[in-house]
């Protein structure tokens, strides 16, 4: 096998998000970096795919998030800003709902769908108006179901976090653990749920347009622009231990040595190359929990009043593994014109009915909790396997000791440390770059 001439100082292997941050933080901070992604495209689950109309028309469709959720100026933010990217965002949003009991409730995320929440009554109402005056702990270890009963008592917690959480994390809330959602420790750590969150500010979903390329992918595509050192269908096959505490990475037909290696690729494929240089950091990675996420685009034609767009979370299991939708809004540059385009989540921690395999189970699903929704003149389904880990109580601790173990010039970064969000991911690397430097 050749060796490749000495070049970067360190070397990122995966080209996912999370892998091209932690380069372009390298790289601003004067290290020579390159970045090895295994398939033909950077950009991982944040990619924004073409998918022409029936006729042929542009259209596109996002393979992960639908966009950014942005606040006031976070590092994602700031990303986007340094970036030169634009931020669109929509002026009227359309009917939000909270699917239970085979009815539409309005989405508990307004005031008016709090009111109506399914499932309270009058002294559970009560109950949410005194959450301010709850004592605070700032480095708790809850889970999310005792941490949200904790605060808003057990009637939200039972009755409307599990069909909120679904929507987000893909999983219940006895399932993840507090310390594993930066966002919340801070809003407790400042007075709790409102002071916290009036404290930071709203988060609000925007998209990035880079050009006249719109959608979550721009993001990623301007990363790699300016980065200039992403090699795709470059997957590492072994890691070992070099002369002078520098790494060997090889491929195929060659290999790399560096004084650094960040692992930003899965947990699984990160466990692989780890375990003959740090068998326990691997064991512990592979012990992480992760749930698989299927996800069908659809378009049809348009419904009155969803012109600016839909959403819609189902309580599970009441779903039978449909988590939920969203479509796109009319004047979205996204979709193709004349036509509705709805994303329709399946999966993560719940059991799929069988009869959802297909593309007629799905859609017969939806039409019992949305009949308004029309036949279908374009399906595509996109599977994320292990695309969404699952990290419960004591997830800072298992991480601590992962970090421990992994010897030295050896980094691990990645949903599965910094939570699946892109704001945790943009949070998370600029803290590991910031105390690496």
């Amino acid at each position: 096998m050749d060796k490749e001439a000495p070049g970067a100082s360190v070397l990122v292997l995966g080209g996912g998000v999370t892998g091209l941050l932690a380069a372009l933080r390298l790289k601003r901070a004067g290290r020579a970096v390159e970045v090895w992604e295994a398939s033909a495209e950077s950009g991982g689950w944040a990619r924004t795919l073409a998918w022409p109309g029936p006729d042929g028309t542009p259209g596109y469709l996002e393979r992960g998030p639908q966009g950014l959720l942005v606040g006031r100026d976070g590092p994602l933010e700031r990303l986007v800003r340094d970036l030169g990217l634009t931020l669109r965002r929509q002026e009227i949003k359309g009917p939000r709902w909270l699917g239970k009991d085979g009815r539409l409730h309005p989405n508990p995320a307004s005031l008016r769908g709090l009111l109506a929440a399914p499932g309270l009554g009058p002294l559970d109402k009560l109950r949410l108006l005194g959450e301010p005056f709850i004592p605070c702990r700032p480095n708790t270890t809850e889970d999310l179901e005792a941490y949200i009963t904790r605060r808003l008592g057990p009637a939200f917690a039972r009755e409307i976090l599990p069909a909120l959480v679904a929507g987000v994390l893909a999983a219940p809330p006895d399932r993840i653990g507090v310390e594993a959602l930066p966002r919340l420790l801070r809003m407790e750590a400042a007075g709790g749920l409102l002071r916290g969150g009036l404290a930071q500010g709203p988060l609000r979903t925007r998209y990035p347009q880079d050009g006249p390329y719109p959608g979550t992918g721009a993001l990623t595509r301007a990363l790699a622009r300016h980065l200039g050192c992403v090699r795709t269908d470059r997957a590492a096959e072994s890691l070992e231990p070099a002369e002078g505490g520098r790494w060997r990475v090889r491929t195929r037909g060659f290999a790399r040595e560096v004084d650094t290696v960040v692992l930003a690729v899965p947990a699984a494929a990160a466990s692989r190359l780890l375990q003959p240089v740090a068998p326990r950091a691997a064991t512990a990675l592979l012990a992480i929990p992760h749930a698989d996420l299927r996800v069908w685009h659809s378009r049809h034609a348009p419904v009155r009043g969803w012109e600016h767009g839909v959403g819609l979370l189902i309580h599970p299991p009441q779903g039978r593994g449909v988590l939920g939708l969203v479509s796109m809004a009319r004047e979205d540059p996204r979709a193709v014109p004349g036509l509705l385009q709805v994303r329709t989540y399946l999966g993560g921690a719940w059991p799929v009915d069988p009869a959802l395999d297909a593309w007629p189970g799905v859609h017969a699903e939806l039409r019992r909790w949305l009949p308004d929704l029309g036949p279908a003149v374009q399906v595509r389904e996109e599977r994320a396997p292990a695309a969404f880990p699952i990290l419960g109580r004591g997830h800072a601790a298992r991480t601590g000791r992962i970090l421990a173990d992994l010897p030295r010039g050896l980094h691990w970064l990645g949903s599965a440390r910094f939570g699946p969000g892109l704001p945790d991911l943009a949070e998370g690397v600029e803290a590991w770059a910031s105390s690496w430097a």
